[in-house]
């Protein structure tokens, strides 16, 4: 897995956003890694976290569970998070299956996109 982070600005959005990309293959043993990424810029200004996974290639069912963690952890301190995905993409079938964007706010790219 590699982790990056930048902020970015929304318009018709007040505040920035900030963006964490990860990207390869992310398993359990990289959940540590996000769940600090994430505790790091729940303590920020941004008010909304992206966590961009349109260039993972694929991810176990303990990373889902990391992300509604991290979901959660965003929530407890007044803030947001939007999981940012690829159609057509292993991320894409692993919410179909677990029913993760009922949890987690979701926002899908085009395949091409």
């Amino acid at each position: 897995m590699t982790i990056s982070g930048e902020p970015f600005k929304l318009r018709d959005h007040q505040k920035d956003c900030f963006k964490i990309s990860l990207s390869g293959e992310l398993q359990g043993n990289d959940s540590v890694t996000l769940r600090q990424e994430v505790e790091r810029y729940s303590i920020s200004d941004y008010d909304v976290i992206y966590l961009d996974t349109r260039e993972v290639t694929g991810l176990d069912l303990s990373f889902v569970n990391e992300i509604i963690h991290s979901d959660a952890t965003l929530k407890n301190t007044g803030k947001s998070l939007v999981f940012l995905y690829r159609q057509g993409s292993t991320i894409e079938k692993w919410i179909e299956t677990t029913g993760l964007d009922k949890f987690v706010t979701t926002a899908m790219v085009p395949a091409e996109g």
